[in-house]
């Protein structure tokens, strides 16, 4: 993915967010003194027009009292077109999936998460090829 600007998916995820929070009768700004960001902030989580960091992610899901996970399964649902990883994995790996979004989060040098995702596109798409289907756009 070339674009780094905000997708559906991060619309999705917001939404989830905002929903979370109302339903726990926290307010936006409760939310982020939780997690060390400003109202303004996840404000901009909340609308999808900000990406959120893996890291940043468990911070909200923590202070909402839900599983990140929980967080990104509306958002992989509503990704027409796309598989639905998150939800295909959710059954027996979700702790594996929670996991690893966890010790994404916690790689403090940026070169080094890059190649993580490097190597994850990588596995993706020799996978892809050899079950003979189109590579994920």
């Amino acid at each position: 993915m070339k674009n780094r600007g905000p997708t559906t998916s991060d619309s999705a995820v917001g939404r989830e967010i905002r929903q979370y929070r109302r339903s726990a009768g926290m307010t936006q700004k409760q939310i982020a003194s939780m997690i060390g960001v400003t109202g303004a902030q996840l404000h901009r989580y909340e609308t999808g027009s900000t990406r959120i960091a893996a890291s940043r992610l468990i911070a909200i899901a923590n202070a909402l009292g839900v599983r990140p996970d929980t967080l990104l399964a509306t958002a992989a649902a509503s990704h027409p077109g796309q598989d639905n990883v998150v939800s295909s994995l959710a059954g027996n790996s979700s702790e594996e999936i929670v996991e690893l979004i966890q010790m994404f989060g916690n790689i403090s040098d940026p070169r080094h998460r890059t190649a993580l995702v490097a190597v994850a596109r990588m596995m993706t798409t020799q996978a892809t090829q050899r079950s003979g289907t189109e590579e994920p756009s």
